[in-house]
């Protein structure tokens, strides 16, 4: 026999359900399989709404493909990237990118000040890294550089998506190749001439909620990053040009606040760039 307490229970446990219902977020109603679309979600997944400031948590690993040795992970890593993203009328996206981040040992239990390479048994000292870039998106998907920057047009091509999802995820890839003219030295050691151009791939997808892309509601949707990189190997690797390449596997999620960064990475960088953190120039 029903009781009048679980009578009340099922009501309010209705009157709950129809106010959820009522309170559902307006849909954008995207169709991620146009260009037009997905190129609107990635905004989403990428940034945190015109104007603002997203920030990126990331870590993973570096690994070595020494000529036709076996390809082993040598080191790790532990960075933080700040991005802007801003929308011309023309529907061009603007993407200003800061981030800085170390080099670990192997097992990432601390930042390598010094590091050996078990292909060599060099000691290293490796350049951990700070930088700034540009990143403009148009429409039609395509990626380049800013006009005249280091990466323009002729030193970095790329492309948005397409997007794919399954069940109530999303993934959007963000792929482009870059070179870099190396600036000429004197006298350089053997061991870190690794020629004049560096080359590379940036391999990354983003991940988020489909409801969560379609939420008119959020200017910003929660989701990760996967990250690879295809490149050969840097000079103060002390490989100089011996035939390989490095990859990096990197992953990491959007975060809501500098909060998220875990305390060793944070003491350095507060150590190495005092108020980077508070304003990282972008």
């Amino acid at each position: 026999m029903t009781t009048r307490r679980q009578t009340l229970a099922a009501a309010a446990g209705l009157a709950l359900v129809a106010g959820r219902h009522a309170q559902a977020a307006t849909s954008l109603k995207l169709d991620l399989n146009k260009t037009v679309d997905a190129y609107r979600a990635y905004t989403k997944m990428r940034g945190a709404g015109e104007g603002k400031l997203a920030m990126w948590w990331y870590t993973g690993t570096v690994w070595f493909k020494v000529e036709d040795q076996l390809p082993q992970q040598v080191m790790t890593i532990d960075g933080f990237s700040f991005q802007r993203l801003s929308m011309k009328p023309d529907g061009t996206l603007v993407q200003l990118m800061a981030e800085a981040g170390y080099f670990k040992d192997a097992e990432g239990k601390a930042i390598a000040d010094t590091w050996v390479n078990p292909f060599n048994n060099e000691t290293c000292k490796p350049r951990h890294y700070k930088s700034k870039q540009t990143i403009i998106a148009r429409p039609d998907t395509s990626l380049t550089g800013e006009e005249g920057g280091r990466m323009d047009g002729n030193n970095m091509k790329g492309r948005i998506g397409p997007a794919s999802v399954n069940g109530d995820q999303v993934w959007i890839p963000e792929n482009f190749g870059a070179r870099f003219v190396l600036p000429a030295r004197e006298n350089v050691d053997p061991k870190e001439d690794v020629g004049t151009v560096l080359a590379n791939a940036s391999l990354a997808v983003f991940t988020s909620k489909v409801s969560d892309v379609q939420n008119a509601e959020l200017e910003s949707a929660p989701g990760t990053m996967q990250f690879q990189s295809l490149g050969g190997f840097l000079p103060w690797m002390r490989l100089g040009k011996t035939p390989g390449a490095m990859n990096w596997q990197l992953f990491g999620h959007k975060v809501a606040s500098i909060d998220a960064i875990q305390p060793a990475l944070r003491a350095r960088l507060d150590k190495d760039y005092p108020g980077w953190l508070k304003d990282p120039g972008i």
